[in-house]
């Protein structure tokens, strides 16, 4: 955690140097828009304008969530499991489309509910998911700042494996209603403002799982001047991963890409 000390801002001088062999390119200026934005951003990260992206890797982030006991998913939390072991053997969506865009797939076991016994599945795990966020925190702080220091760690072990760029995922059954918790504290807007149906929650599914980060709320009177106790209270093993693998992409000079609400 004491990384987080060596964050220093982008390279801004590599940015302006990337954006002017943009301009020096034979073509209208700016012509090619968000993909010249892309670049330009990740030089000032990078620190280089001479960008690369080569080496792509896509980390998908597992873990279940008590407030699954709550209703408030379309299924239970068993197709956690059964979805990271397709990510881990590469039978899944995500590996499809990361193959189309040469990319690899790391699938991460960082709070699974149970045990997945395939090899290919990278074991991180901090707890066998988190508590009933309704009923109490979710995680303690340690095992949330366990978590922050995993996502760290593995930004740094992919980037000393040659990866360029990388790309946030998560698997885990429940999880948009922590995400949703999280949104509503942090925006300061009602729950039901930022709810959704999940996975294809029917009304009456919907109602509850409103009421239940209503509940949540209301117990643990979270703060989001102090993130920190907010995601140990209200948030998920995967979530605090990913929150580490954005300060690590900061500490490491790594450009990740933020990939659905719940990144």
């Amino acid at each position: 955690m004491n990384r987080i000390d060596l964050i220093r801002p982008a390279d801004k001088a590599s940015g302006c140097a990337a954006k002017a062999q943009w301009d020096s390119i034979g073509k209208p200026l700016g012509s090619l828009g968000l993909l010249e934005e892309a670049i330009i951003k990740i030089a000032s990260i990078q620190g280089t304008p001479d960008v690369c992206i080569d080496h792509r890797t896509v980390v998908v982030l597992c873990a279940d969530n008590g407030v699954v006991q709550e209703g408030v998913t379309q299924t239970d939390s068993s197709v956690t499991a059964t979805c990271a072991d397709a990510i881990a053997n590469g039978t899944s969506s995500v590996n499809q489309l990361a193959k189309t865009f040469h990319a690899n797939v790391v699938a991460v076991d960082i709070g699974i509910d149970g045990e997945v016994n395939n090899p290919k599945l990278l074991q991180k795990k901090v707890a066998f998911g988190t508590k009933n966020l309704a009923v109490e925190a979710a995680m303690s702080i340690e095992e949330c700042k366990q978590a922050i220091t995993i996502g760290m760690d593995l930004v740094r072990d992919l980037q000393q494996q040659g990866t360029d760029l990388l790309v946030t995922g998560e698997m885990g059954i429940g999880n948009t209603t922590t995400s949703a918790a999280l949104t509503s504290v942090l925006l300061n807007l009602p729950p039901k403002e930022v709810t959704g149906r999940g996975a294809g929650l029917d009304s009456a599914g919907l109602a509850r799982k409103i009421q239940v980060i209503e509940r949540a709320i209301a117990l643990h009177h979270p703060d989001s001047n102090h993130p920190f106790e907010l995601l140990a209270k209200l948030g998920g093993l995967d979530i605090a991963g990913m929150v580490g693998l954005f300060l690590g992409g900061a500490v490491y000079h790594v450009p990740i890409v933020m990939d659905g609400v719940i990144s």
